[in-house]
């Protein structure tokens, strides 16, 4: 073979190699469609800058006797005020969490709060409540915060007293960045406030009355470790 033949094969050898190889080295890029789709999107939000919120539960009230909490006492000076009425303290149903943000600023933090309570009917049967709110925090600077509901003294005294707390951090996209459940009994499953098989028992009540510790007296306790309700 002479070298103007064998220069000839060896071109239409390499031009077949690259021709070959090249669908290869895509699939290798791109590998599945959908794994694709995540990698493009992941990418295209560092490109952006675009950064998810962290949020960490550093403590969370368990659902039990030591969640009941009397009411605060203070002191004042006014003349003329009416005598107490109340010869008991009452006893609220608070819940305080502490979590901390990682962002220097978080523009906003929907907490969904769920709790069960249990007492008895009018019958003395076993019956249960559920009560449940959303608390929206705004302008929440990089540190550890708390955030606090409760349930008031009449509505624990009428329909009992909580087994069972559940929270849910969901971010201003709706991401939930952080969430936990307590319990002291056993549901069918983690996210009961979710499970038909609990919440459309008859023995299961939904009820309003858990609030903001903004709309009760613990207002004035500890208030800068609380980030703005908006």
């Amino acid at each position: 073979m002479n070298l103007s033949v064998r220069c000839w094969v060896s071109a239409v050898a390499v031009l077949t190699a690259v021709l070959v190889a090249d669908p290869v080295r895509a699939q290798l890029r791109t590998g599945t469609g959908s794994r694709l789709s995540t990698t493009g999107q992941t990418k295209a939000g560092a490109d952006k800058g675009e950064k998810s919120d962290k949020v960490e539960i550093k403590r969370f009230p368990p659902p039990n006797k030591t969640s009941m909490v009397r009411t605060p006492e203070f002191s004042t000076s006014a003349a003329g005020g009416q005598p107490k009425l109340s010869k008991r303290p009452r006893e609220w149903a608070l819940f305080e969490v502490k979590y901390a943000t990682a962002s220097k600023w978080t523009d906003e933090l929907a907490f969904n709060y769920h709790v069960m309570t249990k007492g008895k009917d009018e019958e003395g049967k076993e019956a249960y409540s559920y009560y449940t709110v959303t608390l929206r925090y705004v302008n929440i600077p990089k540190g550890d915060h708390m955030s606090s509901v409760a349930l008031p003294p009449s509505m624990v005294e009428r329909y009992g007293e909580p087994i069972s707390l559940a929270l849910e951090i969901v971010g201003k996209d709706g991401t939930v960045l952080a969430s936990q459940s307590e319990s002291t009994i056993n549901y069918p499953s983690k996210e009961w406030w979710k499970d038909s098989n609990v919440m459309d028992k008859p023995q299961v009540s939904r009820r309003s009355g858990l609030m903001d510790r903004s709309k009760t007296p613990f207002a004035l306790i500890n208030v800068d470790d609380y980030e703005v309700v908006q």
